[in-house]
């Protein structure tokens, strides 16, 4: 499945990942999603994600499982590092 990613605005790791070509502003959100992820901005296009393969910033089942029933998918991605001294 190829996807395109949107970033909301107001929350830099919270996402909206729908089907490549879909158009954002026709989605059908439910009344109750998150307001951060209300205004988005383009992430990442034309991303291949493929089943039971993975992935470093995305659970690429949980993804397909989501666009497959809802027609988009709600994710979150953060990365952390920690730095230390060598002893």
């Amino acid at each position: 499945m190829i996807i395109d990613i949107y970033k909301s605005t107001k929350n830099g790791n919270k996402y909206i990942s729908v089907p490549k070509g879909t158009k954002i502003t026709q989605l059908e959100l439910t009344d109750s999603i998150d307001s951060d992820l209300l205004t988005l901005s383009p992430f990442k296009t034309r991303l291949e994600i493929e089943p039971k393969k993975a992935h470093a910033a995305l659970d690429q089942d949980n993804i397909i499982q989501q666009i497959e029933r809802n027609g988009y998918a709600i994710h979150e991605a953060k990365t952390v590092i920690t730095l230390g001294t060598v002893k």
